[in-house]
């Protein structure tokens, strides 16, 4: 048999079958669909229906709730209106009470007062009491509302007279029930009455109501409690719909999905898809099965051209067949063809591993000239700095030698070498602090600083060499303080080293400006110069290491490379940054220094310190408390004073006692403190944040949710104080925030401040907060 015949039937012993199989299951397999999609509507259905009846249970137990009502027992109907009126129901539900002959007594849709229809109501309320349970009534037009309307009622039997309690719902009350978030938005949802009109539904407007249902639908609610169909939406689309009764009220609730939305509409053209899609594969086989065969036929034409290849040098295709014979014939001759390829592979691999050794060797080459010529440049300019400031010293010690030497000119040695020697301590300095900084040893001592006074002592650091440079210094500063977290030492060396720096590299008589602002968070410090500036090959190194600009020998002052580089580590240790920028050589450059500035809350900000004095006579100033005691009134204050550090709060209410004339009751944690309060009703409170049982912040919100304390003046005195911490604090209440260890004026001050803020006796309350 051809291999081609051998083919034709292999495909097609294997595609009919598979044919068959597939048609089958997916018959059985659109079945399962339409069957899971009928469950799923159905299940809607008896979902929205459970939450239907569930609204109707909700309304009954009210209404039995308000039969019991006094009131209504001893005939009292205005007040058992008001109760009815307060019965919590919504704004689509409202109450009516009717008399036996079904005439309406108490409509709570209408003013009170408002006259209400005469006409009974006979036929609902005599099947109402005919029944003797609660009867949920068709859609009918409201007599008093004027709207269509549907009712719960119950008969009620109070003070030796029968009444009808019923709740009526607006034409809008079941809607939101209809629209709930799992129905899907294109879905109707319809709730029936017996009598086949619509009361709500979940599409289109409320204009619907009234209306009657699919009479299909009406048909087959009226013969089952639940079931399926096919019928059409009201926009004309065909849908499966599912309907289900609503308890015992007689009503139906009926969910239709679009054919469209469920996919059972395109179930016949699925059906006849999937059969053109399997004829469709019987003809690829056939095609596939005459493509192996001709490429079969080919195969063998390729092994002869392979093996001509190969005895010209050629190296052979790597192509196989399905013929045993065929398969090894080009085994081996793809097995020489390998061979070849992979010596010619191995030559080309280790070329260019000679090429990737030969450029890294090329490459650490340079770096390591680039690192040996940095190292010989600074061991060079190390031991020029060094010589230059011995070699004066030499000298003069040679001078002091002398015999006869007259005191000016000793003087005049003993000067050179204590400048010399100040100098070699500012190198030596530098290079230990540059050592500090890049280990990580330097501890900044932050404190609230205005940078102008750092400006102040950087350039009285730098007056002489600006002097012996006779240049222009031009400073520009607000005249408002500029507030900075930060080490006024690191920080003044900082500025020193810039001005230093613009000094050494302008010629003589030049002109540098040093200007400070604020802007936003961040104060700025520029130090801009006309001197040499800065190459644009030296200007993205120029805070490295070592690195300076061009020595010539018109510029004794030298340097080791180490200025620059420490201004940028402590500038980022304190949060900021810094830059240079230059427009070339003999252009000047610019350095722009930047930092977070401090920021203060107004109202937690601490109190104003009093004023320090001197007592006469006694020749040492010493501290006093009487400005806060001139301010405060003959009677102290009664404080309440909340520390877990029993030193701290003894030793404070001895000095509140003593300082202040005040009557201090302390407490070591919160609980207590909560539990006297309301006796004792203090006029401060001085509490700490990290207390044993509830922090500071929760005990501040308790005071200030009781009334007598919610003006009370409430201090925190604490050792956390963060610009985060003080949020808290007034978040929580607090009216000051003094941080530990805190100067006793300071809360006497803040103490005074409660005095002269409610101007009255302490013995009296007062409801005025202290800012």
């Amino acid at each position: 048999m051809r291999i081609r015949a051998y083919l034709y039937l292999m495909a097609a012993a294997i595609m009919i079958p598979v044919v068959l199989f597939a048609g089958l299951a997916l018959r059985l397999l659109q079945q399962a669909e339409a069957e899971a999609v009928l469950a799923d509507i159905t299940h809607t259905a008896r979902r929205v229906a459970l939450l239907v009846r569930d609204e109707l249970a909700d309304t009954e137990v009210h209404l039995r709730a308000l039969a019991a009502s006094p009131a209504l027992a001893r005939g009292d109907l205005a007040a058992f209106r008001e109760e009815a009126v307060t019965t919590p129901h919504g704004t689509s539900t409202w109450i009516v009470l009717l008399d036996e002959e079904g005439r309406q007594l108490i409509n709570t849709v209408a003013p009170a007062g408002t006259p209400l229809p005469p006409e009974p109501v006979t036929p609902n309320v005599a099947t109402l009491f005919s029944r003797q349970r609660a009867v949920a009534t068709d859609l009918m037009p409201g007599r008093v509302s004027g709207r269509l309307m549907t009712y719960l009622a119950i008969p009620v039997q109070a003070g030796g007279r029968r009444y009808a309690l019923a709740a009526g719902f607006s034409n809008e009350h079941f809607r939101p029930h209809l629209g709930q978030d799992s129905v899907p938005a294109d879905w109707q949802v319809d709730l029936v009455d017996r009598k086949g009109k619509l009361i709500a539904s979940n599409l289109g407007s409320v204009e619907l109501v009234g209306q009657p249902a699919a009479p299909v639908l009406a048909a087959a609610a009226a013969g089952a409690a639940e079931g399926t169909l096919d019928l059409a939406m009201r926009r004309g689309e065909p849908a499966q719909a599912a309907w289900v009764q609503v308890g015992s009220s007689g009503w139906t609730l009926a969910v239709a999905a679009p054919a469209a939305a469920t996919g059972l509409a395109h179930a016949g053209s699925a059906r006849q898809l999937a059969g053109a899609v399997l004829l469709a594969a019987l003809a690829c086989a056939a095609l596939l099965a005459t493509w192996f065969a001709r490429m079969h036929a080919r195969s063998i034409g390729l092994a002869v051209d392979a093996a001509v290849a190969l005895g010209h040098g050629v190296l052979p295709d790597a192509k196989g067949s399905r013929i045993v014979e065929l398969d090894r014939l080009l085994d081996a001759l793809r097995h020489a063809g390998a061979e070849l390829r992979r010596a010619q592979s191995f030559r080309e691999h280790a070329g260019n591993e000679r090429q990737l050794l030969l450029e890294r060797e090329q490459q650490a080459r340079q770096m390591a000239e680039e690192e040996n010529r940095a190292k010989d440049q600074f061991l060079a300019m190390l031991g020029h700095e060094l010589r230059n400031p011995l070699a004066p010293i030499g000298t003069a010690a040679q001078l002091l030698k002398m015999p006869g030497l007259d005191v000016h000119r000793a003087r005049y040695a003993a000067d050179v070498i204590g400048r010399q020697i100040e100098h070699m301590n500012r190198l030596l300095s530098d290079m230990l602090d540059v050592s500090r900084v890049t280990r990580g040893l330097v501890t900044l001592n932050l404190e609230d600083i205005d940078l102008r006074t750092v400006v102040e002592r950087a350039v009285e650091q730098t007056r002489p060499l600006m002097e012996e440079c006779q240049h222009r210094l031009e400073l520009r500063l607000p005249k408002h303080p500029v507030l900075v977290r930060a080490d006024q030492t690191r920080l003044t060396q900082v500025v020193a080293n810039l001005l230093t720096n613009s000094a050494k590299y302008t010629p003589p008589r030049g002109h540098v400006q040093l200007s400070l602002g604020s802007g936003g968070d961040e104060a700025t410090l520029t130090v801009a110069d006309d001197g040499e500036g800065i190459a644009p090959e030296l200007l993205p190194r120029v805070f490295d290491l070592f690195s300076q600009g061009e020595r010539k020998p018109d510029r004794p002052q030298g340097g080791l490379g180490l200025g620059l580089a420490l201004v940028r580590s402590l500038v980022q240790l304190h949060g900021g940054s810094v830059d240079a920028s230059s427009p070339g050589r003999g252009g000047g450059s610019i350095f722009a220094l930047k930092l977070p500035l401090k920021i203060e809350l107004p109202a937690l900000s601490r109190a104003p310190l009093p004023a320090r004095s001197a007592e006469a006579g006694t020749g040492a100033p010493q501290q006093t408390f009487q400005p806060a005691l001139q301010a405060a009134p003959q009677n102290g204050l009664r404080i309440m004073l909340v520390d877990d550090n029993i030193d701290a709060a003894v030793s404070l209410s001895l000095l509140l006692e003593a300082a202040g004339d005040h009557l201090v009751s302390t407490y070591y944690d919160a609980a207590s403190a909560l539990e006297w309060a309301a006796f004792e009703r203090p006029d401060a409170f001085i509490l700490d944040i990290g207390l044993p049982d509830m922090n500071g912040y929760e005990l501040a919100r308790r005071l200030r949710a009781l009334p007598e304390f919610a003006g009370t003046m409430l201090i925190a005195l604490t050792g956390y104080g963060q610009l985060q911490d003080k949020v808290r604090a007034r978040e929580a209440g607090f009216d000051l925030h003094i941080a530990k260890p805190a100067e006793p004026e300071a809360i006497l001050a803040a103490l005074a401040r409660v005095r002269v803020a409610g101007g009255e006796h302490p013995g009296e309350r007062t409801d005025e907060r202290v800012n």
